[in-house]
């Protein structure tokens, strides 16, 4: 009895060693986690305003188109629209400080027609001398011809500018007359002169205008014991702005003045105050423009170019031949374009520049130049 009880015990205790479980393996997992960081860059940008500037104008007298007896402005009967001769200058003053202006005005035109291009500046600079003559020609003919400047205009067109001296402040022509005057006697003119006038006056812009058209249309009405007749006068005006510092015109329009007039059926000729009204009507929308495109605005096309500055670039050669060497020989390129010849002063805006000097048989000089004020260079070129 003993022994069944020892055995059962012993199968008892075997199976439930079967039964229990063995002791769990320590297993060690390495679990690697990877953080994605994400940075944000936040990049400030910052918006450089334009300086923007004031406007410092002078208006030049203007003229007309219509030179030989207003031949060429006429009414609706093709016979001539006359002109009071109150609207122009008398003989004494042609031969004057207005003639001298239209004189500039007339040379003003004739480089905007003739540059168009790099190589067009270029030969205007080989051309020199040929240049000084065509231009001297131009204003003395100007100055001894039968232009007629119709002073109103400037008058008026200065008087509606100066109604936004936030923008505009009007010179006294006088001033800008004396100047011109002065640097049509200097040797190497014209030469650069728009920016010599800049510089003499301080003067930013020039503004002139030229009476390009005048005509009439009439209806007339008869009836119930009525005659009358109604006149529509109509006067084109162009006017252009001149940026003395850039050299070049900026901005021009065309400007329409409008007057009508109803009366009784009579022979009165044309009268003073129409020709006046056309021009105040024409004047008056011209200066709302140039106020609309010159303030400071999302509207804003012209600006004042900042006066650029003189480099005078003096040119000599080493070597034994540098005797024989002219400074004229050389050729003065700024940025890629010829500017000038050796000795000569060229204007530069400021910042950097690549200037390069060459002459035939020398080695080319290029050097970088960080233009700040009035300076002068000097250059020696080697075989």
């Amino acid at each position: 009895m003993m022994k069944q009880t020892i055995l059962t015990a012993a199968v008892i205790s075997l199976a439930a060693a079967a039964t229990s479980p063995l002791p769990a393996q320590q297993t060690t997992e390495t679990r690697t986690q990877t953080t994605t960081t994400t940075t944000v860059v936040t990049e400030k940008v910052t918006t450089e305003k334009t300086n923007w500037r004031p406007f410092k104008v002078c208006v030049l007298d203007f003229t007309t188109l219509d030179t030989s007896g207003q031949k060429r402005f006429l009414s609706e009967d093709n016979k001539p629209i006359v002109i009071p001769p109150q609207s122009t200058l008398t003989d004494e003053d042609r031969k004057s400080m207005d003639a001298v202006m239209q004189g500039y005005v007339r040379m003003i035109d004739a480089l905007d027609n003739t540059r168009t291009n790099d190589a067009d500046r270029a030969a205007q600079i080989e051309d020199n001398v040929i240049n000084r003559r065509k231009a001297l020609d131009l204003y003395d003919s100007v100055m001894n011809g039968p232009s007629r400047p119709m002073v109103i205009g400037a008058e008026y067109l200065s008087a509606y500018l100066g109604r936004h001296n936030d923008v505009f402040g009007c010179m006294d022509v006088s001033q800008v007359a004396a100047a011109m005057e002065k640097i049509r006697k200097e040797a190497d003119f014209p030469k650069d002169f728009m920016l010599r006038i800049a510089k003499e006056t301080g003067a930013t812009h020039l503004i002139y205008g030229t009476v390009s058209d005048l005509r009439t249309k009439s209806n007339s009405f008869s009836g119930y014991g009525i005659e009358t007749k109604t006149t529509t006068y109509q006067m084109d005006v162009i006017v252009k702005m001149i940026d003395l510092a850039a050299q070049r015109t900026v901005y021009s329009n065309v400007y329409t003045g409008s007057y009508r007039e109803k009366r009784p059926l009579s022979g009165e000729q044309f009268d003073d105050n129409i020709f006046q009204n056309l021009m105040t009507s024409a004047l008056e929308e011209a200066a709302e423009d140039f106020y609309s495109i010159c303030k400071p605005g999302p509207k804003n096309k012209v600006t004042v170019t900042p006066m650029p500055c003189g480099i005078g670039v003096k040119v000599s050669a080493t070597g034994k031949s540098s005797s024989d060497f002219k400074a004229s020989d050389a050729e003065v390129y700024a940025d890629g374009v010829r500017v000038a010849v050796g000795d000569e002063t060229i204007f530069l805006p400021e910042g950097k520049h690549k200037i390069e000097v060459r002459a035939k048989g020398y080695k080319t000089q290029t050097f970088d130049l960080d233009v700040t004020t009035d300076q002068t260079v000097s250059v020696k070129l080697e075989k």
